[in-house]
């Protein structure tokens, strides 16, 4: 038996893997649960999914079931639960349970009803798997009757494709400020602005059809068909769904108390998220008398040294932000100078290991900041400056000799950057494959995730090689590989399949883990060094973030 002070603990009895979620006050989280999934005829199922759901908190808790079909969970909070299995293509229906503190509950279920199914790619385009950036491709959507649809039709596909969107789901609110924000910036385009009447149209247009309430995947579509084994049924899912829908969690680090930290896209805050307490709060930049633009947010985060986390302030001002996770405050803030012009940050940030430079892709350049002198250098990308296309760079790392590794999502290249001269060299991917975030290994090489082709990539950091690699499930997603210096594996997010694989490069072996929700849009993941076996991730149009972990024998 394992034990820590915070985290899952797994025992192997003669019927049961006995799962506890522990809180770190385990004398305020005694609640538990036990019971057997069967199927319709009566057959014990082993390796079915049992999710048990506490809407009042926001939690999901999936585990699998282990002999005679049965399951087991304690240390969970008091209150009225919701009990569901899965598998097998089949489901139960929804059994309620009230936990009381120190008093066992059992809850046991029959898989009678059919499993729900969910196309292999996002709801919004079956079948597919990339982003926006290649919805050009598809035959404009058949966008739904009403006010608004020929104003959209006319004036939105100026400057994006208009499945973007059809994917969303969000309130009126949201859909009001994400206008407004296309207006200010749509004479960048050269492109017709819409009129206040026009966008009140508009507004009310997408908020009913594409609204919270509009119609979502359901929950169990992307869970497996068939009851699991091995080390794919040995592991717990910790689910929680952000208090507002519209917040888009779209990227996680994980401090060294084992606490989860997001930014929040919509809402210009970091959140966090304690799993000893499952109790989420969130931060707010310091006040710099100025007035935020309509959609200025926090950028990625990124886990710096001690109990640093670092992020760009983007849309709020021209600065950068330490954010202390154990004072629990902004510690300082580093302005971009007058005369750096250009742009300052994009979609991912990474802190170099050495502690000296903090590093971030801003689309047509790499841009790092001297965390001592606090000097920023902006470093022009090659393919830029030949074309005057915009590569568009994406995820990044630092690999073992301190050259800082980055992708052009939109060139189809992986780059390598030398601070020491300033020179990048750029690699091409073979074809049209999306690559989006990476991460560097134990041994320097980097590891990439190739979106649109669902690739799991391996970059010799001294000769650029590829290697490919391909996940059992396909038209994955692949997103962002994490390297595992301690087990010498590779983890990676099939966003599109809302899975979290596992990857060791030494047997050549796929281990694949389920996420709770369908269109989780799981996109960040990363280690908790507070427990080895944690595994968290964040969904951006999801607004969810949660954990797998594995149980150890």
């Amino acid at each position: 038996m394992h034990r820590r002070a915070s985290g899952i603990l797994a025992v192997i009895a003669p019927a049961a893997l006995l799962v506890s979620v522990q809180s770190g006050k385990a004398e305020e989280f005694t609640g538990s649960v036990q019971g057997v999934v069967k199927s319709a005829s009566g057959q014990a199922l082993p390796g079915a999914y049992v999710k048990l759901t506490n809407a009042e908190r926001r939690l999901t808790f999936m585990v699998i079931t282990q002999a005679q079909g049965r399951y087991s969970l304690k240390n969970l909070p008091a209150g009225n639960y919701t009990v569901q299995g899965i598998g097998n293509g089949s489901q139960s229906s929804l059994t309620p349970v009230a936990l009381t503190a120190g008093t066992p509950a059992t809850a046991d279920v029959a898989l009678t009803g059919k499993q729900a199914d969910v196309a292999n790619g996002w709801v919004r385009t079956p079948g597919r798997v990339a982003g926006n950036e290649l919805d050009g491709e598809l035959p404009p959507p058949n966008l739904p009757d009403g006010p608004g649809k020929a104003i959209i039709e006319a004036k939105c596909n100026q400057c994006h494709y208009l499945h973007r969107l059809t994917e969303e789901r969000w309130s009126h609110a949201n859909w009001q400020q994400k206008v407004t924000w296309m207006r200010d910036r749509i004479h960048e385009r050269g492109a017709n602005d819409l009129t206040d009447a026009e966008q009140k149209i508009v507004v009310d247009y997408l908020a009913k059809n594409f609204g919270t309430n509009a119609p979502r995947a359901d929950a169990n579509g992307r869970l497996s068909r068939t009851l699991l084994n091995g080390d794919a049924a040995k592991y717990i899912a910790v689910d929680f769904a952000g208090p507002n829908p519209d917040a888009a969690f779209h990227d996680i680090s994980v401090d060294a108390r084992g606490v989860a930290w997001v930014n929040e896209l919509n809402l210009y805050a970091l959140g966090k998220f304690d799993p000893k307490s499952f109790a989420f709060s969130e931060f707010r930049p310091p006040d710099l008398g100025t007035k935020p633009g309509t959609l200025a947010h926090m950028g990625p985060p990124a886990r710096g040294k001690g109990d640093s986390i670092w992020m760009a302030d983007i849309g709020g001002s021209r600065r950068w932000l330490q954010f202390d996770t154990k004072a629990q405050r902004f510690s300082s803030s580093v302005l971009v100078p007058g005369d750096f012009k250009g742009p300052i940050s994009g979609n991912f940030m990474r802190a170099d290991p050495n502690g000296k430079m903090v590093w971030t892709t801003a689309g047509t350049r790499v841009v790092g900041l001297n965390i001592q002198t606090k000097e920023f250098t902006g470093y022009d990308i090659p393919y830029w400056i030949q074309t005057k296309q915009n590569p568009e760079a994406y995820g990044m790392d630092v690999a073992g000799d301190g050259r800082v590794w980055f992708v052009e999502r939109e060139a189809n290249r992986v780059a390598r950057l030398d601070p020491t001269t300033g020179k990048i060299d750029e690699f091409k991917t073979p074809g049209n494959d999306v690559p989006r975030r990476m991460g560097a290994d134990w041994d320097g090489n980097l590891w990439v995730g190739f979106h649109e082709t669902g690739k799991l990539v391996k970059i010799d950091e001294k000769t650029g090689k590829m290697t490919m690699y391909d996940p059992p499930t396909k038209n994955n997603g692949a997103y962002i590989p994490v390297p595992d210096p301690r087990r010498k594996v590779i983890w990676l997010t099939e966003q599109t399949a809302d899975k979290i694989a596992r990857f060791d490069p030494k047997t050549e072996t796929w281990t694949e883990f389920s996420l709770p929700i369908a269109e989780s849009d799981a996109r960040r993941i990363e280690l908790d060094p507070s427990n080895p076996n944690r595994i968290w991730w964040s969904g951006d149009t999801s607004s969810h973030l949660g954990y797998i972990e594995l149980l150890d024998e």
